[in-house]
């Protein structure tokens, strides 16, 4: 590789597929709350208003996409993408999509226990 370019390790590639996916989607619940409402589980209507809960997590997987991509703050990030499909599989329920979650939780978890090994060396 040429000097001052990024070496193409699995962490790298787990940043850029997470970091990209959590940008789409952060972006496409801030543009269509009302599409992604029916996503929400009826018990949080009554704790939330659903557009501010949407809001609220749409801006935090923007935030952490673009934490993951700039690799910056790499044990957080990773752990808390890790939680927040873990909180998706646990609160909205398993379904036929579900498995893109579950890929989804496991890929944050990998690049967790990779960055945590790297900074305990």
């Amino acid at each position: 590789m040429m000097k001052g370019t990024t070496k193409l390790t699995p962490a790298f590639v787990l940043r850029i597929g997470l970091g990209l996916t959590l940008i789409y989607a952060g972006a496409h619940i801030l543009g269509d709350t009302v599409t992604w409402a029916g996503f929400i589980p009826p018990w949080l209507y009554k704790l939330m208003n659903p557009s501010l809960f949407l809001t609220i997590h749409g801006i935090g997987e923007l935030l952490l996409g673009v934490l993951l991509l700039a690799g910056i703050f790499l044990p957080a990030a990773s752990i808390l993408t890790f939680l927040d499909m873990l909180s998706i599989m646990i609160f909205y329920g398993v379904d036929d999509i579900s498995f893109r979650d579950f890929g989804l939780m496991m890929a944050a978890l990998a690049l967790f226990l990779l960055v945590r090994k790297k900074e305990t060396e």
